[in-house]
C-alpha cells in the first residue's frame, strides 16, 4: 500500500555511502544507498524492485507502449517518496507491536487467494508469479507490508473518525446521480449484409422486410426469413444496452420508440438494419439501504485523507530522513527533505 501525500520539509545532510550486502551465493556486493530513514536504509536494489513492480502493474493496465512509458515516467517521480513514507509506517507499526502475528495472517491470505483462484498449490502460484517477472518471496513480502500499513492506518487514522447516519443520508440526497441506474433498452434486429449483394438488391430486400413488418407480420418471423445476422434463429434478439452506449445513429433512431415499435431501414457500414424495441427500463435510483456501505466507504476515505496527511507529516517531522543528492534530481522528495 503506497500513500503519496504532502509532508512537512525536513533538512538532513549525510554523505551517500555504499552498503555491503550478500547475494544468494554469499558473495559480497556493493549496494548503493539511495536514502536513510531513521535506522533503516533504502538501497538501489529496493528502488529497482519498486520500479520493476510499478512497470509490471502498469503493463496490466496499459497495452500501448508509448502510453505505458509516459505513465511509467509520471508515476516514477513519486515512487521514492512513496517508498520512504512506507518505511516510516512500517517502523511505526513495529514500534506499536502490530507486526507480531503478521506472518500467520499472510499465510492465511495466500492460501485463501490460492483457493479462490483455483491454483492447485503454492508451487504453481510461484510459477505464475515468475511468469509475471516476480516471485513468491517478493509477493509475500509486499502482502506483508500492505497488511501492516493497513493495520497501522486503521488504528492511527480510521479509528479516530466518526461517521453519523445523517451524514450518510445527506450524501445520498446530494448525489443521486451516483446511485442511479442508467436507462436500458432491449433490442432485436434484422440485418441485411452488403457482402455479395448490390446496393439495389440490398435495398429491395430491406424494404420488402420492412413492408412485411408494416403489414403486421411478427418481427421474429421476418427476422427468421430475412436476417443475415447470427441472431436470426432467435427472432433477432440482441440483448439489452445502457442508454448512450449504442452508435449515435442507432440511439437517434430508437430514442422515440415505445416497446413493440420498430425503426425504418437504417444504413450502416456493414449493410442495412431494422431495429425493434422489445422493452425499456427507465433510470432508477437505488434505495439507500442498497448503497449505504458504499457511501460509508467514500465518506471514511474522504475524512481520512487530511487525517492521513497529518499523520504522515508527524512521522516525517519526528524522523531522520536523508536522500542522496543525485536522487533528489530524479524523484519528487522535496517535501521529505527540504
Amino acid at each position: 500500500m503506497r500513500f503519496e501525500v504532502a509532508a512537512l520539509p525536513l533538512v538532513l545532510c549525510l554523505t551517500a555511502l555504499p552498503l555491503a550486502a550478500q547475494d544468494d551465493q554469499g558473495e559480497r556486493l556493493l549496494d548503493e544507498i539511495v536514502a536513510k530513514v531513521n535506522q533503516d536504509v533504502v538501497t538501489m536494489t529496493d528502488l529497482e524492485k519498486e520500479l520493476r513492480l510499478l512497470r509490471l502493474t502498469l503493463q496490466e493496465e496499459i497495452k500501448d507502449p508509448t502510453q505505458l512509458e509516459e505513465a511509467f515516467q509520471r508515476r516514477k517521480r513519486g515512487l521514492l517518496k512513496s517508498l520512504i513514507q512506507n518505511r516510516l509506517m512500517l517502523q511505526k507499526a513495529e514500534e506499536l507491536g502490530l507486526t507480531a502475528n503478521v506472518d500467520g495472517e499472510v499465510n492465511q491470505a495466500l492460501e485463501q487467494m490460492r483457493q479462490q483462484m483455483g491454483i492447485p498449490s503454492l508451487e504453481v502460484l510461484e510459477q505464475l508469479l515468475e511468469q509475471r517477472g516476480t516471485n513468491l518471496r517478493e509477493y509475500r513480502e509486499n502482502l506483508k507490508e500492505q497488511m501492516v500499513t493497513s493495520w497501522l492506518i486503521q488504528q492511527s487514522v480510521y479509528s479516530k473518525i466518526t461517521l453519523l447516519t445523517p451524514e450518510i443520508e445527506e450524501y445520498y440526497r446530494s448525489n443521486p446521480e451516483q446511485f442511479t441506474e442508467p436507462a436500458r433498452v432491449t433490442l432485436a434486429e434484422i440485418v441485411f449484409l452488403s457482402e455479395g449483394k448490390t446496393a439495389d438488391q440490398l435495398r429491395i430486400l430491406a424494404e420488402e422486410a420492412h413492408g412485411r413488418l408494416e403489414s403486421g407480420i411478427p418481427f421474429e418471423e421476418v427476422a427468421a426469413d430475412y436476417s443475415d445476422g447470427p441472431t436470426a434463429a432467435r427472432g433477432g434478439s440482441i440483448g439489452d444496452f445502457k442508454e448512450g452506449s449504442l452508435a449515435e445513429q442507432v440511439e437517434s433512431a430508437i430514442s422515440q420508440l415505445q416497446p413493440g415499435q420498430h425503426t425504418d431501414v437504417i444504413e450502416t457500414d456493414y449493410g442495412l438494419v431494422i431495429f425493434k424495441v422489445l422493452s425499456r427500463d427507465e433510470r432508477q435510483l437505488k434505495p439507500m439501504e442498497e448503497v449505504g456501505d458504499q457511501i460509508r466507504q467514500r465518506l471514511y476515505q474522504s475524512k481520512a485523507q487530511p487525517e492521513l496527511k497529518e499523520f504522515l507529516e508527524d512521522l516525517i517531522e519526528q524522523s531522520y530522513i536523508y536522500v542522496a543528492p543525485k536522487y533528489k534530481e530524479i524523484y519528487d522528495v522535496e517535501d521529505l527533505t527540504g
